[in-house]
């Protein structure tokens, strides 16, 4: 890998940051994280001596929440936008491919979600010191395995925005972060069911990315060891799949007339 490509892949990846950083609805949703995070104190009060508990629980889950929809938000419209104001004829003018501009677009979006990630993160940790709770380190790592799962929804929007208009792109996010926290559930109704419906099944599950691994909000919460080996799996399948999806994403942006 050249200096030529990774100063491009930079040079992109920070005019996005920029970009959506400046973004106005950006900072609505972090505004509306801010006072929820806020309102889990008020929740914990009126818990019957489970405020730290609920405070964790619903912190957590809040990060993840608002993290989805500012990753679905921006990564649905990256390229379209792009296409839409007619920039990508310049940028692709110059000395830059189709995979400088995927994946400088990949880590700038990335950028901004874990940067509004650290944001929320930093609330929560102090909403949680505050209430008691010391240090909650534990959350680190279930806000590390949220980053992972958000840099593999950025892979997915950038794969679907490739061959979709943004609306289309977010509904296909959407449908996948559903699907793809339920795939254990969906294994264990057809366990009993026919030969074909369970062969058809088995491929969603193998081809869809299992987002459950990502959820360990629930561990966090009632302080349960989670082994090292455990982070690492999470991590490589996090990374072979933003590979696999990317890959992809380039290939059909090669393909596409603009």
């Amino acid at each position: 890998m050249n200096s030529i490509f990774l100063q491009n892949v930079f040079t992109i990846a920070k005019n996005t940051f920029k970009e959506t950083v400046r973004n106005k609805i950006l900072y609505g949703i972090l505004a509306f994280a801010l006072v929820y995070m806020l309102f889990t104190l008020f929740l914990g009060s009126i818990s019957l001596g489970e405020d730290l508990h609920v405070i964790r629980s619903l912190g957590l889950a809040g990060i993840y929440v608002f993290s989805v929809i500012i990753t679905v938000f921006l990564g649905s419209s990256l390229l379209y936008r792009e296409i839409e104001r007619k920039t990508l004829y310049f940028v692709l003018s110059k000395p830059v491919s189709h995979a400088h501009l995927i994946l400088g677009k990949f880590f700038g979006l990335l950028a901004s979600v874990a940067v509004s990630m650290a944001g929320m993160a930093v609330i929560y940790l102090s909403l949680v010191a505050f209430e008691g709770g010391g240090f909650d380190s534990l959350a680190l790592l279930s806000i590390l395995y949220q980053l992972f799962e958000m840099a593999l929804l950025i892979a997915l929007t950038i794969f679907f925005s490739t061959f979709s208009m943004p609306l289309i792109s977010t509904l296909y996010a959407v449908l996948v972060i559903y699907i793809g926290h339920s795939l254990d559930l969906l294994m264990n109704a057809v366990a009993k069911s026919g030969v074909f419906v369970q062969v058809l099944v088995k491929g969603i599950y193998y081809l869809l990315p299992n987002l459950a691994k990502f959820d360990i909000r629930n561990l966090v919460t009632y302080d349960t060891h989670i082994a090292l080996s455990q982070v690492f799996f999470v991590i490589a399948y996090a990374v072979v799949y933003i590979v696999v999806l990317l890959s992809m994403a380039i290939f059909l942006f090669e393909q596409r007339e603009l």
